[in-house]
């Protein structure tokens, strides 16, 4: 399991049509696939973030989100030793480190994802959350409202 660190990023400067590499978040928390639910819960709270990428030799083969364990949950109960791999999603929506942001937060809409992984060539480079669009949509919001005063 990889843990986060929090790290400031210079938000003030990115625009809308910049890359995503310039908003992600990296390291992105991971789990192996035969890591337990505990483990996923541990890496979710732990870190304070809302979905944990799963991983099978190093590569994505899928992500577990909050709403993934509540789902398990609800329907079949969640004893502490089944693994990622039997709650995951692995529709995966991913996007290359160059897609620009208003893309992705096209891309997130259009796939009622909350959470987009960042892929190069075949390898997690990051990750971008709503939270991360949102930040950037409102500063820009702000600044245009300014520029009319």
């Amino acid at each position: 399991m990889t843990h986060l660190r929090t790290y400031e990023r210079v938000l003030w400067r990115v625009q809308a049509d910049d890359p995503v590499n310039s908003l992600m978040h990296w390291p992105v928390a991971c789990v192996q696939d035969a890591d337990s639910i505990v483990d996923v819960s541990r890496a979710l709270v732990s870190n304070e973030i809302g979905v944990v990428l799963v991983l099978h030799n190093r590569v994505l083969v899928g992500v577990v989100s909050e709403r993934d364990l509540a789902a398990r949950l609800t329907t079949m109960g969640m004893p502490g030793d089944v693994p990622a791999l039997d709650v995951m999603s692995t529709e995966l929506v991913t996007v290359p480190p160059e897609t620009p942001i208003l893309e992705a937060a096209r891309i997130m809409r259009e796939a009622h994802v909350r959470h987009l992984p960042v892929v190069s060539d075949g390898v997690v480079a990051g990750i971008i959350s709503m939270r991360d669009l949102f930040e950037v949509f409102l500063r820009r919001a702000d600044t245009c409202r300014q520029s009319q005063k």
